[in-house]
């Protein structure tokens, strides 16, 4: 760091840079500036699976039903049962208005208005969290999933191998970028830099700027 000239408003170097293991530092960021990222970046610029094959529990007198998630789980790209006229590209957390909306056979998603929500159910003597699905016609002989579509959350750097692909889009990489660096110089007290930083990825991104400070998990 102190090799890059980088130094605070004062002309201090950052003392120590090159023996407080910087990389360590970063390593530890990444995780942080990613979420940020994910959470307001379109979701096809990171890793997308499939989770199609998950276990899906129906009940199909009331045409509703859910699907155990991954437990990479981060954000759903897209979920579509057979039937439904379009996908869900949204779940949301299940709450007591959401419930309450989802439970009245008249309020619910359906065929041509699917909803998707999130919620924790006991499997078999363990906590899971699912992915419940508003709704098909009552009494199909079967639920079947056409597409199911999610980002997994992202692996620390320190799992990773040197030449691993980080499987993000190349737009992404240099935000990532500037909001470790910004996280790092924040921890060595250098806010003028850190915020400079910060700044600069919320240029290159003005949707970041709605989420500075925020730690987000799922979107809601």
């Amino acid at each position: 760091m102190n090799e890059a000239q980088l130094m605070d408003a004062t002309g201090t170097f950052l003392i120590g840079a090159d023996t407080a293991q910087v990389d360590k530092y970063i390593e530890g960021s990444y995780v942080d500036a990613w979420r940020r990222c994910a959470a307001v970046m379109p979701r096809a610029w990171f890793e997308n699976t499939d989770f199609s094959n998950m276990p899906i529990f129906p009940d199909l007198p009331s045409g509703k039903g859910y699907v155990v998630l991954p437990e990479d789980f981060y954000l759903l790209t897209g979920f579509k049962m057979h039937g439904w006229l379009k996908a869900a590209y949204e779940a949301y957390i299940d709450n007591d208005r959401t419930s309450s909306i989802q439970s009245n056979e008249y309020t619910r998603g359906s065929e041509i208005r699917p909803i998707c929500t999130i919620s924790n159910k006991l499997i078999s003597g363990t906590v899971k969290q699912v992915l419940n699905y508003y709704s098909l016609k009552r009494g199909l002989d079967a639920h079947v999933i056409e597409e199911a579509i999610y980002v997994p959350v992202c692996k620390p750097l320190i799992e990773c191998e040197l030449d691993e692909e980080l499987k993000v889009n190349h737009q992404v990489i240099e935000i990532l970028a500037y909001l470790s660096a910004s996280s790092v110089f924040t921890l060595f007290e250098k806010y003028d830099i850190a915020k400079a930083l910060d700044q600069k990825a919320i240029e290159m991104f003005p949707g970041l700027k709605s989420i500075r400070g925020i730690n987000t998990t799922i979107k809601q």
